[in-house]
């Protein structure tokens, strides 16, 4: 699966289209491959240029040149691309989506809600929904800590933020689940009629909040955003409300589950890494961010061509489709040491695990400290807490790199 042109600089198996089960369990050997191409590389399955240089994907985040107008990319199979535009015709007025003008102004009025000192307010009700989780498990006893965990904390965080329901949990799983399974190139026509309909069944459940909380307003994300929607600047139409709010809800726990998971998921297998951790809590800032960079929770970055740009030594034309692989920019050896050993001492912690530039993770702070929170207690309240088995399986679209289950014995 994992061949490579030899003689050019074109990539043959494209992470964008293809999947195989041993590329989602571990993709990092084939990136060093890629790298070893090019740190841009063409492919031709794709129609795309692949980035796995750390310096290359840093340039291309922070240009101008390079935007979020991916429907001007030419999927190299018609039917599919007609299919991609349909699934993201429904999600074009949310930030993610946006440059700006558009971009500056959603972004401003939806991220005071996640700064730094909002964040830190909140850690204390963090701390106390993690005890509430953990409270009956049991030192010894076996379990799946991504549902114990890792999934109901940031969801209930995220829902309490926005001022829905935690309770209703289990339905945004299943919503999220099949929305994010059209995140890959080559989408059965099922998957995306799925996710197309999970996704207006979430916007509808939204739509009666929001209608709510305009005339009963709380302190919350959803009721400040329907105020600044009846302001005469700055304001957000019944769309722009509604595809920020799903985003927010779906990537402001997808990724914080993954986070988490995977990162207990590497450290129970570096017994020593895990000792240093308990003996050692204060690294838990540097522990988080080493999880971010060696098995990042979002492995794909995608932007198009505005304008003829030099990128690394590769000349990149208008209309040309560029995707960075974030894990194989963190593991590129011209940045880091030792990229394939999981280390909470690291010295050097710059990573694009949350982007870069204007499209900078606006939860960043928070699945931080929701990661900090959640590892530092387990630690302390189980630190015999090991895997049941050393290999756990991980689950589809590689985009959002997450695993199925993760099963522990406490």
């Amino acid at each position: 699966m994992n061949k490579l042109a030899t003689a050019t600089t074109e990539i043959l198996f494209d992470p964008v289209l293809d999947e195989s089960f041993e590329f989602l369990q571990n993709p990092y050997p084939l990136f060093e491959r890629y790298r070893a191409v090019s740190p841009v590389a063409w492919s031709g399955r794709g129609n795309q240029w692949i980035v796995t240089g750390f310096d290359e994907a840093n340039q291309l985040l922070r240009d101008n040149n390079f935007g979020k107008k991916l429907e001007l990319w030419k999927h190299p199979n018609p039917f599919m691309g007609g299919l991609m535009r349909f699934i993201r015709s429904s999600t074009t007025k949310n930030m993610l989506f946006l440059d700006p003008p558009d971009h500056t102004r959603v972004r401003t009025l939806v991220q005071g809600a996640f700064l730094p000192s909002i964040i830190r307010a909140l850690e204390g009700h963090i701390t106390e929904i993690c005890e509430e989780l953990t409270g009956d498990i049991q030192p010894g006893t076996e379990g799946d800590l991504i549902k114990q965990l890792a999934f109901p904390l940031p969801v209930t965080v995220i829902a309490e933020l926005l001022g829905i329901p935690p309770a209703d949990r289990d339905q945004f799983k299943h919503w999220s689940t099949v929305i994010t399974a059209s995140l890959k190139g080559n989408v059965c026509p099922f998957t995306a009629f799925k996710s197309f309909k999970a996704s207006h069944e979430l916007r509808n459940y939204l739509k009666k909040i929001v209608c709510l909380k305009r005339t009963q307003p709380a302190n919350d994300l959803l009721s400040s955003l329907t105020q600044v929607q009846n302001q005469q600047e700055g304001r957000l139409s019944d769309d722009e409300l509604l595809s920020n709010s799903v985003l927010i809800l779906i990537a402001g726990h997808e990724t914080t589950v993954n986070l988490i998971g995977n990162g207990i998921y590497h450290l129970l297998q570096a017994p020593s890494q895990k000792q240093l951790l308990i003996e050692q809590p204060q690294l838990i800032d540097s522990a988080v961010e080493e999880f971010l960079r060696f098995d990042p929770p979002v492995q794909i970055v995608r932007r198009i061509c505005y304008k003829e740009t030099l990128l690394g030594d590769k000349t990149i034309r208008a209309g040309e489709a560029l995707t960075v692989l974030i894990g194989a920019c963190n593991r590129d050896p011209r940045v880091f040491s030792d990229v394939d050993k999981l280390d909470i001492e690291r010295d050097k912690f710059k990573h694009l695990s949350f982007g870069g530039g204007i499209h900078y993770c606006l939860g960043a702070e928070l699945a931080r400290s929701e990661a900090r929170i959640a590892v530092s207690m387990l630690l302390r309240k189980f630190p015999d807490i090991r895997l049941q088995a050393p290999i756990m399986k991980y689950k589809a679209p590689f985009a959002l790199r997450g695993l199925q289950e993760l099963q522990v014995i406490y």
